[in-house]
């Protein structure tokens, strides 16, 4: 979950402008109209059918368009669009996509159902149908925002302002780790590469969301990918957690307005997102969104992890039927926002807390803004384990799970468990001198996170 913070250019503009927040001076340019009327599209009345195609396994997946695919190096089979139109034809039904899931080995078609029908009739009519393999609803899932919340002149350098790094003490192992060439998926929306903090870090962008293919005035991904793999040493402002990890963001969402990084994403993008994640086979997902538990984004996220490949996604404040997914699924690492209202008690499952408030990122049009919410939080672990992955490659997802929870630490005077980077590397490389204590005034008790 998100919440947007304050946004400001860090630059002259700030004394020009009187420190107007940044959503008052640099917003995204107002997409297409195609574009904002696919992303207000009622997809209440669509459902996702699969069926089995033997002939899955040798078609690649197709690119995308605003009529959600074209034909060239990667397409449907006729056997399977011959059984999507049957299916159309039977049941009353339009055809909205279709696309193989190679990873699942099947092949998947979007319909709408007519007004004079009953979706959850049908849903029950398409799972006695032999000839389906699968019948669900399309849902939806969203990285939330709320107001910005002010701005800030602070003059200091600006690693100096990333609270969240320091508070992790990520800045400490970067002589030893950076995270290079550890490959990350970014599944979001899309990122603004042109910025000085991502170029040549984000490696490709990809947008499965019809009729949006801009991706560089998205405000959540570019936040995210900052927080991830930011430059370091380039003179420009902050440093990633895993300033050597490579990028590749998916765009699955899309944003709610121009000047926003509330955004919505759908099973339907998703689905497109991971199916291309998982044949990339990178180290690390990070999907920094929740919503309901959807069965095909589970088995998608469930094949990723018997892959080894790590899912890190962002848990709600407080979780429940209409947020907890994909946190919840077992194997998945799950963040909270490290704060007194996000105690590990208030959390069905374990999840690791990390800074998620007031954290210093990158956003559109070379500029930073301040950014809120467990979205943010998650980016900070990914980063983290990319670290732990330059170390040591094989390290599995249960080890990364078992060094996270075992490197917690109490911050601040309220005493706010959080996850120290510092400790989580000393342990992997079994070197407890490669942290230097906390000292009081950064917010633990003398001596609390030096035993390493």
């Amino acid at each position: 979950m998100l919440t947007a913070g304050r946004s400001f250019a860090l630059s002259i503009l700030i004394v020009l402008l009187g420190g107007r927040a940044l959503a008052d001076t640099v917003g995204p340019p107002p997409r297409p109209a195609a574009a904002r009327s696919s992303a207000r599209a009622d997809t209440s009345r669509q459902v996702l059918v699969t069926f089995t195609d033997e002939r899955e396994g040798r078609v690649p997946v197709g690119e995308l368009t605003g009529a959600y695919r074209k034909r060239g190096e990667y397409s449907n089979s006729t056997w399977s669009e011959r059984r999507a139109a049957e299916l159309a034809e039977d049941y009353g039904l339009l055809q909205r996509a279709q696309w193989p899931i190679t990873a699942l080995g099947v092949h998947c078609v979007v319909y709408e159902v007519p007004a004079t029908q009953s979706v959850d009739r049908l849903l029950h009519e398409l799972g006695e149908d032999q000839r389906v393999e699968s019948a669900q609803s399309m849902h939806s899932f969203h990285v939330m925002s709320d107001a910005a919340q002010g701005g800030s002149g602070d003059a200091d350098p600006y690693l100096r302002m990333q609270a969240g790094l320091r508070s992790m003490r990520a800045e400490k192992v970067h002589r030893y780790a950076t995270g290079r060439n550890v490959a990350i998926v970014v599944i979001d929306t899309g990122a603004d590469d042109a910025h000085p903090e991502l170029r040549g870090h984000v490696t490709s962008t990809e947008s499965f969301v019809p009729a949006s293919r801009d991706t560089a005035s998205d405000i959540h991904g570019t936040a995210v990918s900052g927080i991830i793999a930011a430059a370091a040493g380039n003179g420009e402002g902050i440093v990633g957690i895993a300033p050597g990890a490579n990028l590749r963001v998916m765009k699955a969402c899309w944003q709610s307005g121009t000047r926003t990084p509330d955004a919505q994403c759908n099973t339907f993008t998703l689905a497109l997102a991971l199916n291309t994640a998982i044949d990339a086979r990178p180290q690390i997902i990070n999907m920094s969104l929740n919503g309901p538990v959807d069965p095909l984004l589970r088995r998608l996220i469930a094949k990723a992890l018997s892959e080894g490949i790590i899912v890190v996604a962002s848990e709600a404040d407080t979780p429940g039927p209409d947020n907890e997914f994909p946190a919840s699924i077992p194997g998945v690492i799950a963040v909270r926002t490290a704060s007194e209202r996000t105690s590990r008690s208030a959390h069905p499952k374990a999840s690791v807390p990390a800074p998620g408030t007031e954290i210093l990122t990158t956003v559109p049009h070379d500029a930073y803004g301040f950014m809120t919410g467990s979205s943010f939080a998650a980016a900070h672990v990914s980063g983290l384990i990319a670290l732990l992955l330059e170390l040591n490659p094989d390290l599995g997802g249960e080890q990364v799970g078992a060094l996270l929870s075992a490197s917690e630490m109490k911050t601040g005077a309220a005493r706010v468990s959080c996850i120290d980077a510092c400790d989580a590397v000393a342990r992997l490389m079994e070197r407890p001198g490669v942290c230097a204590p906390v000292h009081p005034h950064a917010g633990a008790a003398p001596g609390e996170s030096a035993r390493l």
